[in-house]
This record gives C-alpha cells, structure tokens and sequence, in this order.
C-alpha cells in the first residue's frame, strides 16, 4: 500500500470505509468458486452465502466500519498509529535527507 493511500484511509468515513470493504467483498466472491468454498466452510449452502451478500453484505460491513474495523485482504499486514507514525517520519526524514537514496525499477 502506498503512503498516500493509508493517510487517505485515515480519513475516510464508515459509510465510505464499508463502501470499500463491501467492494472488496463482492470482488472476492466473483472469483471462480469462491462463494461455493465459502458456503462450504461456513457450514450453509450456496443460496445462504448469496442471500447474505445480497440482503446484508453491506449493512454487516457497515456496522464493522462504525465498530472502527475494517476489511482487509488476509495477506496484508496492519499496524497500530504509532508505529505507521514512526514509519512515515522516518521515511519523510530519511528521503530529505538522501534522496539518491531511491532507486527507480525498470518495468
């Protein structure tokens, strides 16, 4: 995640926080299978899994959001304020600093 885009989530709403984890969400499901395996790990059939997503996906995700939570991919990693704060001076200090410090990937 860029910097940028953490300050940016930060700042946002619940109703915009649940709209992004709800978007998430929905993406998630339409991957091949997906809604088949989750109705399987949950231990409900297929129709349950889709009434959910259709009738109380984004009001459960909303709630999470006014709850100060949010939803994250499983393979990203959170950190608390204060060391997101430390990371990001640190980086603002050291790229004053030695800015030849950046080195551009060829793509």
């Amino acid at each position: 995640m860029k910097v940028c885009e953490a300050m940016n989530s930060l700042l946002k709403t619940p109703a915009e926080t649940a709209r992004k984890g709800v978007q998430r969400a929905l993406q998630s499901l339409q991957e091949a299978g997906k809604a088949g395996a989750v109705a399987l790990s949950m231990g409900v059939s297929d129709s349950t899994v889709s009434r959910i997503k259709t009738e109380r996906l984004e009001e459960c995700v909303l709630m999470l959001a006014h709850l100060g939570l949010k939803v994250v991919p499983t393979d990203f990693k959170c950190v608390d304020r204060a060391a997101y704060d430390f990371l990001t001076s640190t980086h603002e200090r050291v790229m004053r600093k030695s800015p030849e410090l950046i080195w551009e990937t060829e793509e």
